[in-house]
């Protein structure tokens, strides 16, 4: 079988694949990856700044995770954590305790405790659960505070709790209550930053009382449109969650772990979360997520959240050695600089386009290497958007849109820079094209999403 025929073979396969769990998909076909590098089933070669949406940290077939995960499956043992505790799960738990400094961890107390899922949606799903049970055996409410535009998930309760899929048509949790996230690029107030910063803690303040049982926040909005806060929104929240005695949920699936040119996002102002959430690239490319929180919560009810292979040791040797990587190469002072430097080659490239082309661009954001460039053809419009992704596609760089017109350049950590830099040029040039007319609208006909 040629590649072209190949190419036909995996896409009329495709059928075979619910249409539920598709997302934005191309008339194309992949058949291999390394590094950050994807190779389509004709033979081309893709840059990839999505990294499958962050959740391949290290790129593809990173030669050091494939090697923690052979030792274990030369003697693995067992499979999970349902009856059997292995030494891959305590030796991850320890270490998320180590670097995920939580308030109750803070102190040096032996009273952090972590769970392991499988994906950041159960993570988030099970962490928002304990929460509530926690809450109403010390006589409070189900009540959680949320985001607008926010994302925790797509399946259980984390999937009524995420603004984003709300808005585009989910049930809506009976006991959430969406807030305001600051947008300094498109405020809520008139003003500043800091009149923007001040309305939406004012409105977290409102919704505060004893029936609320926590508050999850984002601490990048990222399907939101990566949004990236004002200074002072996160110790604002947690000054909040403080004088109210509300946990405090960071969700760091999306944009932690070194993406944020720091190890976590919350970070960025020195906060100690009550708990965090983790996904994606916590595995090195394998499934597992990750609870980090305190035994008052995370013990409130043993055996209430079985996952038959969470904490599976194949997955906790990966995410081992992925943490092992982070730290001991600072993939997150190394994203900071990276980060820096692609939105200054970004906009240097994008100076250089013809003023029709220009005013199609309305901002360049982001931390580290989790940068937005929010597109704009005089509605905001989401067409526009998805013609730039799919002619990007065309030329050869995988990127996707948040936010409804908002491209989220999520690369590899590990991403070479004249391989970064090449993947934002064909970005740049495929928002030329569209500028300029080149792809029809029947082009993106199928391109689905929200």
């Amino acid at each position: 079988m040629n590649m072209d025929q190949e190419a036909v073979h995996l896409l009329h396969g495709d059928r075979a694949i619910a249409a539920t769990e598709k997302v934005r998909f191309f008339n194309r076909a992949v058949i291999g990856g390394k590094g950050s590098e994807l190779q389509s089933a004709d033979g081309k070669q893709l840059i990839d700044l999505s990294a499958t949406w962050t959740a391949a940290g290290l790129g593809y077939a990173d030669p050091r995770i494939r090697s923690a995960v052979d030792q274990v499956l030369d003697n693995c043992p067992g499979l999970g954590l349902g009856s059997l505790i292995n030494p891959q799960s305590v030796e991850l738990a320890h270490k998320l305790l180590e670097i995920t400094d939580i308030k109750a961890h803070a102190d040096g107390a032996d009273n952090g405790r972590v769970y392991f899922g499988h994906s950041g949606s159960d993570a988030n799903d099970i962490a928002l659960r304990l929460c509530r049970m926690t809450s109403v055996k010390h006589g409070g409410g189900t009540k959680v505070l949320a985001f607008e535009h926010s994302y925790h998930g797509g399946f259980g309760k984390a999937l009524g709790l995420s603004g984003v899929q709300v808005e585009s048509g989910a049930k809506r949790d009976d006991n959430v209550e969406f807030l305001p996230y600051p947008n300094t690029v498109h405020p809520h107030v008139d003003g500043n930053a800091q009149d923007e910063l001040a309305y939406c803690l004012h409105a977290v303040r409102q919704a505060m009382n004893s029936n609320v049982a926590c508050l999850i926040v984002e601490p990048v909005l990222s399907d939101g449109g990566m949004i990236v806060p004002p200074d002072g929104f996160l110790s604002g929240l947690r000054s909040l969650c403080d004088d109210s005695g509300i946990p405090m949920i960071c969700d760091e699936v999306k944009v932690g772990l070194g993406r944020p040119g720091t190890i976590h996002a919350y970070q960025y102002e020195g906060i100690h979360p009550d708990m965090v959430t983790f996904g994606k690239t916590l595995g090195g490319g394998l499934p597992i997520s990750a609870i980090v929180g305190p035994s008052s919560i995370l013990d409130c009810a043993t055996g209430a959240s079985l996952l038959t292979m969470g904490g599976n040791p194949i997955c906790c040797a990966a995410a081992i050695e992925f943490l092992r990587i982070l730290i001991d190469d600072r993939l997150d002072e190394r994203a900071d600089r990276l980060g820096r430097l692609s939105r200054g080659h970004l906009r240097e490239a994008i100076d250089a386009l013809p003023e029709e082309s220009r005013r199609h661009i309305t901002d360049i954001r982001g931390r580290g290497l989790a940068i937005g460039v929010e597109l704009d053809d005089g509605n905001r419009s989401e067409q526009f958007a998805e013609k730039v992704c799919y002619q990007a596609d065309r030329l050869g760089a995988v990127v996707y849109y948040v936010g409804g017109h908002v491209l989220e350049i999520t690369p590899a950590l590990t991403i070479d820079e004249h391989t970064l830099y090449n993947g934002l040029d064909l970005v740049v040039r495929a928002i030329d094209d569209v500028a300029a007319g080149h792809v029809p609208d029947d082009a993106v006909a199928g391109f689905g999403g929200w």
